[in-house]
């Protein structure tokens, strides 16, 4: 060599998890709980970058975590009409998920750390598990003898998702696998039940909301971290774009609650009833 030194090999880096475990052992459960609480979220909002605890010094992000209190509501009226209308468990399910999403939202929203985050995205990936269960029957590949095989590869990706997201923190991986499950729920959703008419029948107009609300929500969630990316946060309340993110969280959540309506009329002509009394659409 040049300068007459020995060539060195640097060791590959590994992932954050497996360091988090090299660094764990020996260590007391919750001293390792310690760290995970410790450590920083994978991704920023625009709030935490420029209203950091300005409402209050326990609330990273004050507006973003008080605006979660939608998921909370929509889930508490979800589980009352799961429950009046004996719905399948799938529905109680799903309704109790969100309202989980709705509080590991808060508790990520407040603090910013990794646990709240997982706390967030997990319960997500859980509850849109449970949207693949309200439709049991609705679809041919979601009945016999194709329901195992739909079932095993949605959930089998999924899982391979949060195995690599967890080991590498990478949030695109996040976003990607949740999109995909939701992706593959609403296309499943929108061709069930033939005699509901085509897919643009009025019978299927709830469908049609839940994908105006998801699209203008996820419209508005790319925007924001557009915003973070090029450094042109609103610092401002009075700036409307300063509300881009609970207004995510409103839309995400009305989202749910016309698909969740819609899965469960489909349900409820299986069962030859609606919650209204009236007579089946043919």
């Amino acid at each position: 060599q040049a300068s007459g030194r020995p060539l060195t090999h640097a060791r590959p880096s590994r992932p954050p998890c497996a360091r988090l475990a090299a660094n764990a052992r020996g260590q007391a459960p919750m001293d390792v709980l310690g760290e995970l609480w410790a450590r920083p979220s994978n991704v920023v909002w625009c709030e935490a970058k420029v209203q950091l605890f300005h409402h209050s010094e326990h609330i990273a992000e004050f507006w973003n975590t008080i605006s979660n209190t939608i998921f909370c509501v929509v889930g508490i009226f979800g589980l009352r009409r799961a429950i009046k209308l004996r719905l399948p468990a799938a529905f109680v399910y799903t309704e109790t998920m969100l309202v989980v999403v709705g509080l590991g939202s808060m508790l990520f929203h407040a603090k910013r750390n990794y646990i709240g985050e997982l706390l967030d995205e997990l319960p997500m990936s859980a509850m849109a598990a449970g949207y693949l269960l309200c439709i049991d029957d609705a679809q041919w590949l979601t009945q016999q003898p194709y329901r195992i095989v739909t079932k095993a590869l949605v959930l089998g990706i999924t899982a391979c998702g949060w195995v690599f997201y967890v080991l590498y923190h990478n949030f695109v991986v996040f976003t990607t696998t949740f999109t995909f499950q939701v992706l593959v729920v609403a296309l499943l959703s929108l061709n069930s039940d033939p005699d509901l008419g085509g897919v643009f029948s009025r019978h299927r107009l709830l469908w049609w909301f839940f994908l105006a609300s998801i699209g203008a929500g996820k419209g508005i969630w790319e925007f924001e971290r557009w915003l973070y990316r090029s450094g042109a946060c609103p610092s401002s309340a009075s700036d409307p774009l300063f509300w881009l993110h609970p207004a995510w969280h409103v839309l995400a959540a009305a989202s749910h609650a016309f698909w969740i309506r819609y899965a469960a009329s489909l349900t409820l002509r299986r069962r030859g009833g609606r919650e209204d009394g009236a007579k089946k659409v043919h």
